[in-house]
Parts: C-alpha cells; sequence; structure tokens
C-alpha cells in the first residue's frame, strides 16, 4: 500500500483528502502543521507528498525546495496544490512534479498521484 503524506493547514481539507484518499486503498498520514514534515519524512517515510502551497507562516514551494536538497527526501514525489490556480506557474522553480488547483475532482487527484507513484 502506497503511503501518501498530505499537508494543509485547512482541517475540513486536511480530513476530507485523508478520507478520500484512505477509502482508494492509500496509507495517509496527515498534517496541520508545516513544522512537523521532517519528523513525518522521516518516520511515515511516504511515497508522496500532497503539499499546500499556502501554509500561514510557510509556503509550500520553499518546502518543496527544501527537500529536494535533502537525500533522504529528494527523490519523493511532491504535488502542490492550491486555491490560488497562479501558483500552478511555480512548480518548475521548486522540481514539484504536480499542481493541483482547489477545489479539485477526486478522479483527478487519484490518477494525478498514481501517475508520480508508478
Amino acid at each position: 500500500m502506497n503511503k501518501i503524506l498530505v499537508v494543509d493547514d485547512d482541517l475540513d481539507i486536511l480530513s476530507l483528502v485523508k478520507i478520500m484518499l484512505t477509502m482508494n486503498q492509500f496509507n495517509v498520514e496527515a498534517i496541520s502543521r508545516w513544522e512537523e514534515i521532517d519528523t513525518c519524512m522521516h518516520h511515515f517515510k511516504p511515497d508522496l507528498v500532497l503539499l499546500d502551497v499556502s501554509l500561514g507562516d510557510a509556503d509550500g514551494r520553499d518546502i518543496c525546495k527544501q527537500m529536494r536538497r535533502a537525500e533522504e527526501t529528494a527523490d519523493v514525489p511532491v504535488i502542490l496544490f492550491s486555491a490560488n490556480a497562479e501558483m500552478g506557474k511555480f512548480i518548475n522553480d521548486c522540481r514539484a512534479q504536480a499542481f493541483i488547483p482547489k477545489p479539485f475532482e477526486l478522479s483527478h487527484l487519484i490518477n494525478t498521484i498514481k501517475t508520480y507513484l508508478n
């Protein structure tokens, strides 16, 4: 079972995404505090990270860049998501695999995740 780490400071979206992914046979760890990412990456060892761009006082794009610089997380696929569709223009800068605008269709989310897990 593939492991996915979901990071979003919106607890409603976080809960909904966790339920949807779990129902689709993924092992999901969901966190709302970006400060917990390093610990989660080390202990949970996700196969993919679904990362919100706007995390209160942090930017998911900067977190993605940090992940790319760290040996342990450099090869973990990252899918950014945001309610601001303009953020999709910046995925190459931080070397994220994909961008999904909110709101999103479940089928689109699942298909995008499967693309980068295979």
